[in-house]
């Protein structure tokens, strides 16, 4: 690939994931409700990366535990369940506060 061909691929990747960041914002904007806005998020986002699962868990100041409250991919009978900061994959993200990128992630 030429440089010039490369700038323009990089240049259009650059606009569509711009446009798509822009369309997942304003479908949040647009959910009735928290809850509602953290199922389009995970979902959109799911589907954006072609990830099998996409969670959010949101901490618990009064308890220090972290809960699932939203998911495409686990069971929704998972909602609402709480962790500790110190448990699996999900408490090693809260504690660091960086994103972890796995290709597989053991269960």
């Amino acid at each position: 690939m030429t440089t010039s061909t490369n700038r323009a691929y990089t240049a259009h990747r650059s606009n569509r994931t711009l446009l798509l960041l822009q369309q997942i914002v304003q479908e949040v904007s647009d959910a009735p409700d928290v809850a509602s806005a953290l199922n389009v998020l995970v979902s959109r986002v799911r589907n954006a990366l072609g990830t099998d699962v996409c969670s959010i868990y949101l901490f618990n100041s009064s308890d220090g535990s972290l809960v699932l409250s939203a998911t495409d991919g686990l069971s929704p009978d998972s909602i609402g369940v709480r962790i500790g900061k110190e448990e699996g994959l999900v408490g090693l993200v809260a504690r660091s506060e960086e994103p972890v990128n796995l290709r597989y992630a053991s269960t």
